[in-house]
């Protein structure tokens, strides 16, 4: 384990971290500090209410109230509680079985892992470089758990090639309900030479699901999407969608099929033509080999076409909302699938999204517990 860091340098790393986040996370770290009572922007406060909170004049003041708050030590608490609950771009689910029947709290506690209190946390000033060397913090929330482990990393600024320290947390999250986890990682930023290694995500994931298996003695299985797209078009009465669908035919075209943005949603070419034949019965009854050729052209096509990605739509009643999910297969040398978070011009910038999107795909049978992983 290294040696812990002066203070500074340690807050520096919570500093150029969230400050590397787009302005509309920035806006959304401003409210919740607000919301949490740990700034204020009224001026007319009595000594009591404002006792330990900080004051800024403008609410537009959004990176001065970053730059004070992540650089003071009474914040720290804050910021790591931020960075269990923050929206993650990706994330990769797995089912999971205890293998010698220990409580995962236990076996949290057996390897020293400390348990994180967002009112009562003092930071230990070390940041690790790698999972190997790594004790995590973890999170109990209504009965799941959030084990976060932070390592240090650099990149290069583009415009003027400093190298700049920034955070780069890893969440677990397991749902203990539906037997799921998932590993919650963001990109990592520019390095020296701008480039991501494409092997990077996939040994870190790795190394995550080595410590699973190894510290906390949990058998992991992948995640069956077989029947994801019937079971959520079936769904009628549900505000879930398929939003987009990739398609790769068999002779190596393909093509991204866009879900009406009606109410029915229903995919365009095969589902269309499905539909055609049953309005028109009368018709196809008088010319019922061509229906057969046709319902047989359908079935091949749907037999021997892979459907690399979807986009997922949870449809609230208001648009700022309402998000989407890509969900990736066959990832990871296709093994695994991959959830990616889409931000775009969803509000939503918390956990509670994820937590709701991994919890509809197990009870719906959208996903289902597969096969073991091998080592």
């Amino acid at each position: 384990m290294r040696s812990p860091m002066d203070e500074k340098t340690f807050l520096d790393f919570y500093k150029n971290t969230v400050l590397g986040y787009s302005n509309g996370v920035l806006n959304n770290i401003c409210s919740l500090l607000a919301k949490n009572n740990k700034i204020t922007f009224e001026s007319q406060l009595s000594i009591g209410d404002s006792e330990g909170m900080k004051y800024f004049e403008s609410k537009k003041e959004y990176r001065k109230v970053i730059i004070e708050t992540t650089t003071d030590i009474n914040f720290a608490g804050f910021y790591e509680y931020w960075e269990f609950i923050k929206l993650y771009k990706y994330s990769l689910p797995l089912f999971y079985s205890l293998k010698d029947g220990k409580a995962i709290e236990d076996s949290l506690l057996q390897i020293c892992a400390k348990e994180f209190h967002p009112d009562d946390y003092a930071p230990g000033f070390i940041l690790n470089t790698s999972l190997k060397e790594s004790v995590p913090l973890y999170w109990k929330n209504n009965g799941d758990f959030f084990i976060k482990f932070v390592f240090q990393k650099t990149y290069v600024k583009q415009d003027t090639f400093d190298q700049i320290d920034y955070r780069y947390p890893i969440i677990i999250y397991l749902n203990e309900e539906n037997g799921i986890l998932e590993i919650r990682y963001d990109s990592t930023r520019y390095n020296s030479n701008g480039v991501v290694s494409s092997d990077v995500y996939e040994t870190m994931v790795s190394e995550c699901m080595d410590w699973l298996r190894d510290k906390l003695h949990l058998d992991l299985f992948v995640c069956d999407h077989t029947d994801i797209i019937q079971i959520i078009n079936d769904k009628q009465n549900e505000d879930v969608r398929i939003y987009k669908q990739m398609m790769q035919m068999k002779t190596g075209a393909s093509a991204e099929l866009t879900a009406s943005e009606s109410a029915d949603y229903v995919l365009p070419f095969i589902g269309e033509i499905r539909e055609l034949i049953d309005e028109n019965e009368e018709i196809f009854q008088k010319a019922d080999d061509a229906k057969q050729i046709l319902l047989q052209y359908l079935a091949d096509k749907e037999a021997t076409a892979s459907y690399p990605y979807i986009y997922i739509k949870w449809v609230k009643p208001v648009e700022s909302q309402s998000y989407i999910v890509k969900v990736t297969f066959d990832y990871f040398s296709r093994k695994y699938t991959l959830l990616q978070h889409i931000t775009g011009n969803c509000k939503d910038l918390g956990m509670e999204r994820m937590n709701d999107a991994i919890k509809y795909l197990c009870q719906s049978g959208s996903f289902v517990k597969g096969e073991k992983v091998k080592y």
